[in-house]
């Protein structure tokens, strides 16, 4: 439907825009960029608990010059100040890779995250060079050696199903339980490298410029996370967008990587694997429980389907 509305072939829904709201915001940008003459255009995001919108700075004639989030709902809001606090710890590190922050404001009882709009070129689909380049840099620059069942990331996955349980299907709880209890076993007393991940890397987050692959929607990003995390999702989401069966991860890939982020790391690949699946599908869990109905149903299922299966037949790599 988002192509035929592209094309023109379907017209989408009207919005109307407060006049005056929308000249203060304009002049706000305008400032932040200095002073020039802006035009702004809107997309609303993918309905889901932190929705917000989107706007593209645009010159009079045309040129992007940035790009603005917009978080009125505190959890939206809580969104993008993670994401501003994230694009600001990696503007060293991994400058010209990801947005830079131009400014961060609050604009009628909500917030305005201000980024510069990065490379015109999409990032590819499949995963190649560019990729792995780019996710070793961000493990280089962030991680620090931790016990797993020590780290962030369980405490985490172990929080959020202790505050869902009671809210989840009693089926769905206990192949959590089961998860939780396999990695615990097996990748628990690991001593490993975590670091920061993306937790939204997909082709539709990248372009691709002159410094290599650029990624934006930062989100999502945690500290304190497995190897290959943001690897995995590439091409698992796009698996679970198209439900495709039987999916495997590319596991030549996945160990070429891991030979140059932790080389002892082979023999655990595939519980790093179900950490990842585990930690995506409670977020997924987490937003249909905030909001039933809302969202990508059939992704959570996908996750939930994967999950399954690894326990049941044992690991697809």
């Amino acid at each position: 439907m988002k192509r035929l509305v592209d094309a023109g072939a379907l017209r989408g829904e009207n919005v109307w825009l407060e006049e005056g709201a929308l000249a203060t915001l304009e002049t706000a940008m305008a400032q932040a960029l200095g002073g020039v003459d802006i035009h702004l255009a809107f997309y609303v995001g993918v309905p889901s608990p932190q929705q917000k919108v989107t706007a593209q700075v645009l010159t009079p004639a045309g040129r992007p010059l940035a790009y603005a989030k917009i978080a009125t709902s505190p959890l939206a809001q809580a969104a993008i100040e993670a994401e501003w606090r994230t694009l600001l710890r990696l503007s060293g590190s991994l400058r010209g890779k990801v947005p830079e922050v131009l400014d961060w404001f609050p604009w009628r009882g909500g917030k305005v995250l201000l980024i510069t709009s990065g490379p015109e070129h999409v990032g590819p689909k499949k995963l190649s060079s560019v990729h792995s380049s780019f996710c070793e840099s961000l493990l280089l620059s962030s991680a620090e050696e931790n016990v797993f069942g020590e780290s962030p990331m369980w405490a985490r996955m172990k929080q959020t199903l202790l505050r869902l349980n009671t809210d989840l299907p009693d089926t769905l709880a206990a192949l959590y339980d089961r998860a939780l209890q396999r990695l615990s076993e097996e990748l628990g007393p690991v001593l490993l490298p975590l670091s920061l991940a993306h937790r939204d890397f997909a082709p539709w987050n990248t372009r691709l410029g002159p410094d290599g692959l650029f990624v934006f929607d930062w989100e999502r990003a945690e500290q304190g996370v497995v190897p290959l995390y943001d690897v995995f999702h590439f091409r698992a989401i796009q698996a679970a967008l198209s439900q495709r069966r039987g999916y495997r991860p590319d596991r030549r890939f996945l160990e070429h990587l891991l030979r140059r982020l932790w080389p002892e790391g082979h023999r655990h690949l595939p519980y790093l694997y179900l950490a990842y699946l585990v930690d995506m599908s409670l977020v997924y869990s987490e937003a249909q429980i905030a909001a039933p109905g809302v969202g990508e149903q059939r992704v959570w299922r996908w996750f939930v389907g994967q999950i399954d299966a690894f326990l049941k037949e044992g690991s697809p790599l």
